[in-house]
């Protein structure tokens, strides 16, 4: 009986196994429809920002234009009234490639239905497989794939940063050719520069002049050196390198020690930033992950001494 019994939960296996990866796979198609429609398709409505404790209101607008994204973003007070037209940071029409590498560090789940400005949409959670990384929820709008709500989540559970609509209107062309949502001059167009909502993808050179690498590889993300960074006159050169796992991000900033330079650490919702000292270098780590995570990778930089 007892070998019978092993047999039979052996066979299991595999199929749960086979279950998991397609419930990953359902759920990376998802993510890459909604990527996909938040580049192409025409949309406004209210987005609250939420972290902190405090809620942001902007009015968000994205158009396809003569073949060209633009998009418009206007910071609201709490009657609805824009005060602010230049908001700099704000960017929905960009985000991640998602793809099956990132299964390494990450699982992918199907949750619920729910409804989100009246309209329902899939949740699908990308949980870190570690402690290095945040959990994040996407609610996928089931009719257009749009990104209807976006949570970062901590290791406590708890949610440190929230974008969400509030209200959603969908455009078509002939309401787009008409102009209502084109009131005013457009903050971006076709340039996605300022996407700095936890899912920034940066450009990158060549690492043949890198002068900094990590002693040990940490699972799921990868090392690239930036194009150096303009600086200000009589301002030391300071060196900006990736570290990505292409869901989660970490900018470091690498420039010779100032004398009156100081340690720090601060973090707004999700984003946590630190500076240290190594090699009489500062060293500033920024991103979207959890503090402990810029201190092991502080720890596991190494300067490639000539």
């Amino acid at each position: 009986m007892k070998k019978i019994i092993t047999f039979a939960c052996l066979t299991c296996l595999p199929l749960s196994t086979f279950a998991d990866n397609l419930a990953n796979n359902e759920a990376l198609n998802l993510l890459h429809e909604m990527t996909q429609s938040l580049s192409q398709k025409s949309y406004k409505g209210i987005l609250a920002h939420g972290k902190n404790g405090n809620i942001t209101t902007l009015k968000v607008s994205h158009t396809m234009e003569n073949g060209e994204e633009v998009e418009r973003v206007e910071r609201q007070d709490k009657n609805g009234t824009a005060y602010s037209r230049k908001v700099t940071n704000y960017s929905l029409s960009k985000l991640p490639k998602f793809n099956e590498q990132m299964q390494a560090v990450y699982s992918f789940d199907l949750g619920k239905i729910k409804k989100v400005a009246s309209r329902p949409c899939q949740l699908v959670i990308a949980r870190p497989k570690d402690r290095m990384r945040y959990l994040q929820k996407y609610c996928v709008d089931t009719e257009t794939s749009l990104l209807l709500d976006y949570t970062i989540i901590d290791k406590s559970h708890k949610t440190i940063e929230q974008f969400v609509f509030t209200n959603l209107e969908i455009l078509d062309e002939n309401t787009v050719k008409s102009g209502i949502t084109l009131a005013s001059a457009p903050l971006t167009s076709n340039s996605h520069s300022d996407l700095k909502v936890n899912l920034l993808e940066s450009s990158v050179v060549p690492e043949t002049d890198a002068l900094w690498s990590l002693k040990e590889t940490i699972k799921g993300f990868s090392l690239r050196k930036a194009p150096m960074m303009q600086q200000e006159q009589g301002e030391s050169a300071t060196d900006h390198y990736i570290l990505s796992d292409g869901l989660s991000s970490v900018s470091i900033f690498i420039s010779k020690k100032a004398p009156d330079s100081k340690e720090t650490g601060t973090h707004s919702g999700a984003l946590n930033v630190v500076t240290y000292y190594k090699n009489n270098f500062v060293i500033t780590l920024v991103g979207a992950v959890p503090k402990s995570t810029l201190k092991s990778i502080f720890h596991n930089l190494q300067y490639k001494a000539h």
